[in-house]
């Protein structure tokens, strides 16, 4: 009688037929390119018979990083990457080039291909997987061979390549439909196999509940277009205290809306605890400005809004060594407005001045303690000595774009020191914040907020990443137009407050 297996025999088992699935598709690229040579190729080059001399090491190569890959999915490990990993080297400042772009971008659509065509059977995968992780309402991705895990393997084995950056692009190119075609197979039969075995998917449990809101449309796709419109659509309550003649009246609405509203600012899964416990300090003082100003309530751009976004995007994307410091001048900051008994929203804008002026005094600083390098840079494009940085851009589909990040409206040029953009640079989206920005010398100098490690970019990189949406210029994002849009939700559905 077999035993039922385990998630580890189901890893070992994958990664024993691993390498036969990256030697089909080498196959079907090599028979590709003996009859049509990708036209990045030089002329004196011919890539079939390099691709065909290197076979072996690309095999290899490339099953060695899914191994790593998937061991460090399944334990919890960092992988150790061969080539020069980024935290050997975070202090030196390197250029990228356009062919690291292109083929960060061919990568980008071969994942997105792989998901094209092995839709079906990744979710089936993924039922059993999910059974084997003991997680019987699939409330994660269970399965460690996911084709983002492919495929960044393959462009490990590529790299290594005798290749020029855009010959190894032109493979990850042609290499995107067999491979999603022998993933396809591969993960059909994985979960026959599975099946044969006794595994029993596990049931997907999560239950939709499309409610509909008046007027037909669906309760979740209500957007609030302003506060005064959602103060209304609250009920009165009926232990309001009633009010002396010569009293004015309190707007009981009012105060409940506000209250609901911090609650949901409270309860923003993407805010850190301490800027939550900034926010919420400023309640009493929005109380104050909405009883005296009604225009808190009919636009989501009041100063004390905007101050409120500004403070939670600046400390949201602040490296970690300039914290500190940051969150002790924004708890000044709103120390003084909670002193300040004038409920003047004007206060706000000046708060938000403040918060602008000491963005730009910590990146003037950062710019400084730059300059050597900078400088080393720039002297070094000038005498045409300058290494392009062959570190591999592995990506992700650029249809799964992160919340907050918008697409570009305008070239790299338009671009202003201090933006922050969310980009995806070798293996991960990562925050950068723009510290130079030299058109003449064809340099964009950009740091990395979680890892405070300098990047730098021609033109024509960056240019290449925003049009392809795999940089997106980051903004702050209204945090008390979410919240309302919570609390529409929360009295459609009949749920009460926010959850």
């Amino acid at each position: 009688m077999s035993t039922r297996p385990t998630l580890h025999d189901f890893v070992d088992d994958e990664l024993l037929r691993a390498p036969l699935t990256f030697d089909q598709v080498v196959d079907a690229v090599l028979s590709h390119w003996q009859s049509s040579p990708p036209a990045s190729a030089r002329m004196d080059v011919d890539p079939a018979r390099v691709l065909s001399r290197s076979r072996r090491e690309l095999v290899t190569d490339a099953t060695r990083e899914l191994r790593q890959q998937v061991q460090s999915e399944t334990t919890g490990a960092h992988p150790i990457r061969a080539g020069g990993g980024e935290t050997t080297r975070q202090a030196e400042l390197s250029l990228i080039g356009e062919d690291e772009v292109a083929a960060d971008i061919e990568l980008t659509r071969a994942i997105d291909r792989i998901k094209q065509v092995a839709e079906f059977e990744l979710r089936e995968l993924q039922a059993y997987t999910s059974a084997l992780a003991h997680d019987h309402n699939v409330s994660r991705d269970n399965n460690p061979f996911r084709p983002e895990t492919y495929a960044r393997a393959l462009w490990r084995g590529a790299h290594g390549l005798p290749m020029p950056r855009g010959v190894q692009a032109a493979f990850m190119r042609d290499a995107a439909e067999p491979l999603a075609n022998v993933l396809r197979q591969g993960y059909a039969a994985a979960c026959t196999r599975l099946e044969s075995q006794g595994v029993e998917p596990a049931a997907y449990r999560t239950i939709i509940v499309n409610v509909t809101a008046p007027g037909g449309q669906p309760a979740s796709a209500r957007a609030t277009q302003n506060l005064s419109d959602l103060r209304d659509s609250l009920p009165m309550p009926l232990d309001a205290l009633p009010q002396k003649a010569a009293a004015p009246k309190v707007d009981q609405r009012l105060i409940e809306l506000l209250s609901r509203l911090f609650d949901a600012i409270r309860d923003d899964p993407d805010l850190k605890p301490p800027t939550v416990d900034l926010l919420l300090r400023l309640q009493p003082q929005a109380l104050r400005v909405a009883l005296r100003d009604p225009a808190l309530l009919e636009a989501f751009d009041h100063p004390v809004w905007r101050f409120m976004d500004a403070l939670a995007f600046l400390i949201e994307t602040s490296p970690a060594a300039d914290l500190d410091r940051c969150l002790s001048h924004c708890r000044q900051l709103v120390d003084h407005l909670v002193a300040d008994r004038s409920s003047n929203a004007a206060r706000f804008d000046w708060a938000l001045a403040r918060l602008t002026q000491f963005d730009r005094h910590l990146l003037e600083q950062r710019v400084t303690a730059m300059q050597p390098q900078i400088a080393g840079l720039r002297g070094a494009i000038d005498t045409g000595s300058m290494p392009i940085d062959v570190g591999s851009l592995d990506t992700v589909p650029a249809a799964l774009l992160p919340q907050g990040a918008q697409p570009p409206a305008s070239p790299a040029t338009d671009l202003q020191p201090g933006q922050r953009l969310r980009t995806y640079l070798h293996g991960s989206w990562r925050v950068l914040q723009l510290l130079v920005c030299d058109p003449d010398a064809d340099l964009w100098v950009l740091r990395d907020i979680a890892k405070d490690k300098p990047w730098a970019l021609r033109g024509r990189a960056l240019e290449r990443l925003l049009a392809e949406q795999l940089a997106l210029p980051l903004r702050p994002r209204s945090l008390v137009q979410a919240a309302a849009d919570r609390v529409m939700q929360a009295i459609d559905t009949g749920t009460g407050r926010p959850v």
